[in-house]
């Protein structure tokens, strides 16, 4: 393979698993995990809401991993109530999800940022005189590890 275009492949390799970092690690604090509008149905029966009127009586919520906020429309204007994951939400949903979730995602952000270490080495430097002897042996050993 010439040089040039080991070059381009290695590079845009490790641009592209810079860019799984980077998208995984705004996942993580982004709010819109998970969007919903909610209705309540208390202040719709009481009015007999229909059509347009109905659309005064439809809430919304959103969250992610964190923190979230629920808007409530009961007729009265809505009403943001905000909510997070840790006080609020633990006796719902069970902390281990969330555990689990955090610690995937920080495992990819890991993989991802060696990856590209890998790729960019291998575009520039020269692997093959560094990954053979002791220091390749001690590598690959914590890579296996």
């Amino acid at each position: 393979m010439p040089a040039q275009q080991k070059k381009l492949i290695f590079c845009t390799a490790g641009v592209l698993s810079l860019a799984c970092a980077l998208g995984t690690a705004a996942a993580i604090g982004t709010q819109l995990w998970v969007r919903g509008t909610v209705l309540c149905t208390t202040g719709a029966l009481l009015v007999n809401a229909t059509g347009a009127e109905l659309h005064k009586f439809i809430g919304e919520i959103q969250y992610g991993l964190f923190s979230g906020q629920r808007v409530r429309q009961c007729g009265l204007g809505g009403r943001p109530f905000q909510f997070s994951f840790f006080p609020d939400l633990l006796k719902i949903i069970p902390a281990s999800i969330h555990v689990s979730v955090i610690l995937f995602c920080t495992v990819l952000i890991i993989f991802a940022l060696v990856g590209a270490g890998f790729f960019m080495f291998n575009a520039f430097g020269s692997p093959y005189e560094t990954l053979h002897g002791p220091v390749g042996l001690y590598l690959w050993s914590f890579i296996a590890c």
